[in-house]
Parts: structure tokens; C-alpha cells; sequence
């Protein structure tokens, strides 16, 4: 269910660094520390005499650090991140305009008379003045803006990721519910039926429907359940199937089984083919049978189900229609791409193969 091909759920150090809150302060500390780095050269000539240099260096540093955290928290959200980018990028140049000149007659009052060395840009004049501007600008964008833009980019995926799998587990959820009295409508229609047949079978099945009751109330709560559970909770369906209806039989074969009673996964993936199987299994004048196989290759489980089919078709209850849809549905949430149904039907057989990666 992810969105992007970098894990945001799983942050690395270095995500996590830009975006953490309790990463804040070390940030802050990175700017600052990047901006004495830029700006201090212990070996860089002196052009002004005493302290003066020094306060030269200050007023630099200070101008620059007023930039970068005006275009953070004023520019960049009021404009840029409402896609304001006309008015931003007018915002950010006169922004560094006017300030530029407000230092530059800083400078030229309290600074430059204190020149001890030449100026050797000063015949470039305004050429100058714009170098210098562009230069800020693209320190200003490299510094800030990129920085502002990753965080809102990797906090709007996160978001996003986090809303897909809110809804997607909401979706899950709602597909079990459907499934879940969907199976169990059908196995009280079974019991209606045996009461007018059969009141002795009609009372074994009652007194069991209470295990399937308890199967699908506890067990479709949890994550994940033991697949020998599951398998155990087809076996007791088939056998009341096999209670309320003559000439049926069924098998249920597992092939490693000593892999199949490590394998977790979620619940109640199978019943729905096996219902299926059931229902469309039906034959008044023939015997009927039913063949599921559990088995495990290269690390992937494998699920058949195989039912025959009446010589003569019989009229099959699908209202609603929840079934195969839901189970596949359930499928495509759970495991994305990873899994495989194959469903083919001759004039004898229903075939169901499921392959899931465990």
C-alpha cells in the first residue's frame, strides 16, 4: 500500500533529521554553523583596521541569518506553500533588495572609513551590487527554501501514506463484516432446511454452529491466526455439510505440514471458496465431492479447492453477491501484488488455486 518508492513510514537517520521536532534545535545550530563557516576565513586579509573587520563579518552574518529565517517562517508559508509563486519570488527579491541597502549604508557610515585596504570590486560599480544580490538570493534558496520545500514534501507523503492506509484498513475491516454474515446467513438457511428434513441432524448442526460463531467472533479479531486453525475450521464445515446432506464426501490434504503449523496469516481467507465450493457442489441424483490441498513451494502457501459440478445445473442463491468479490477484494488489500488466483471451470469441475507469499 505505499506510495512512494522511499519507506517514509521507516524514516532513516538522515529524514528523520530534517524533519524531526526533536531535531529542531540541532538544525537551527547546522544553519548557523554552515553560515560561520562561510563567513570566517582565518586566513583572509584584513580590509579594515582593528575590531572593525570583525564588526564587518557580524553585520554580514547577521543580514544573512535574518534572511534565511524571514523566508522560512514568513515568506515560504504565506506564499510559496500556497502556491503564491509570483508573489513569493517579488517578496524574496525585494526583501533582499531593500535590506541589501539598508546594510550597504550601514556599512559605507560606520564601516568603511575604517578601510585599510583598497577596494578592489569598486569599479565595477552597481555590476557589483547585483552580483552581490544574486548571490544571496541563490544562498537564500539553496539554504532555506530547498530545506522548507523537503520538509513540506516528505510531510505531505507521510500524510498521504497515512490517510491511504487509514482508509484501506477501514475498507479491510468492512469486508470482513460483509463476509462474516454472509457465511453465517447461509449456514442458518442450512439449519431451516434440516429442521423441516431432519430434526436429529438439525440439532448436531445447532450445537456446532456455536464453535462457528466463536471462530468467526474471536479469531477475525486478531491480525494473524495459525493456518492449521483455519484448516481446522474447514474441516468441522465440511463435516456439517456432510451431516445435512447425502452422498457427499470431501479431503483435505496437506502436503509439508510441518512448515503449514508455522505458517500466521490473516483470517478467514479460505472460507469463502470453500462456501463456494459447497454451494455450487450441490447434486440431487449424483454424489458429490469436494478436494482441498494445503502445501508450501519456494516459500509461498498453496490453496486448492476443487469441487464437481451437478450434470444438471441447479438454481444457486447469489443475493448479495459478496462472495468472490469480497475475498478478492480482501486479497488485493492485504497482499498487493504478491498473490495469485486462478479460478477455471470445466463441465465437471470448479477449480480454485490461491497462492500467497509467506
Amino acid at each position: 500500500m505505499g506510495l512512494d518508492n522511499f519507506c517514509f513510514n521507516n524514516k532513516s537517520w538522515f529524514v528523520e533529521f530534517f524533519i524531526g521536532k526533536r531535531y529542531r534545535v540541532y538544525r537551527h545550530l547546522l544553519i548557523l554553523t554552515y553560515l560561520l563557516l562561510v563567513m570566517y576565513d582565518p586566513n583572509g586579509v584584513k580590509e579594515y583596521s582593528g575590531p572593525y573587520n570583525y564588526y564587518n563579518k557580524t553585520i554580514w552574518f547577521g543580514y544573512f541569518l535574518l534572511m534565511v529565517y524571514i523566508n522560512m517562517y514568513v515568506l515560504i508559508p504565506r506564499f510559496l506553500l500556497k502556491s503564491r509563486f509570483v508573489t513569493y519570488l517579488i517578496s524574496l527579491i525585494a526583501m533582499v533588495v531593500c535590506s541589501y541597502a539598508m546594510i550597504r549604508i550601514v556599512r559605507t557610515t560606520y564601516i568603511e572609513p575604517y578601510r585599510v585596504l583598497p577596494d578592489k570590486m569598486h569599479h565595477l560599480g552597481i555590476y557589483r551590487e547585483i552580483l552581490n544580490v544574486s548571490n544571496i538570493l541563490i544562498m537564500l534558496v539553496f539554504s532555506s527554501t530547498a530545506i522548507k520545500l523537503f520538509q513540506e514534501w516528505v510531510y505531505n507523503t507521510n500524510r498521504i501514506n497515512e490517510l491511504e492506509r487509514n482508509s484501506l484498513e477501514i475498507e479491510l475491516k468492512e469486508l470482513k463484516n460483509q463476509v462474516n454474515p454472509h457465511f453465517l446467513f447461509n449456514m442458518l438457511n442450512n439449519v431451516s432446511v434440516l429442521v423441516k428434513k431432519d430434526t436429529d441432524k438439525a440439532s448436531q448442526v445447532i450445537m456446532k454452529l456455536s464453535g462457528f460463531l466463536r471462530h468467526l467472533l474471536y479469531q477475525n479479531r486478531r491480525d494473524a491466526v495459525a493456518l492449521v486453525t483455519e484448516i481446522q475450521f474447514l474441516n468441522d464445515f465440511l463435516e456439517l455439510e456432510n451431516i445435512r446432506r447425502d452422498d457427499f464426501s470431501f479431503t483435505i490434504d496437506m502436503v509439508c505440514e510441518n512448515e503449514i503449523k508455522m505458517i500466521m496469516l490473516p483470517p478467514n481467507l479460505f472460507v469463502t471458496f470453500v462456501e463456494n465450493a459447497v454451494k455450487h457442489s450441490v447434486d440431487l441424483d449424483n454424489p458429490s465431492h469436494i478436494d482441498i490441498g494445503f502445501g508450501v513451494v519456494d516459500h509461498k502457501l498453496v490453496f486448492s479447492c476443487v469441487n464437481t459440478k451437478p450434470e444438471e445445473p441447479t438454481a444457486v442463491n447469489n443475493e448479495g453477491g459478496l462472495g468472490l468479490i469480497n475475498i478478492k477484494r480482501q486479497l488485493e488489500l492485504l497482499y498487493g501484488e504478491t498473490f495469485e488466483l486462478d479460478i477455471n471451470e470445466t463441465d465437471t469441475q470448479f477449480m480454485v488455486k490461491l497462492t500467497l507469499l509467506v
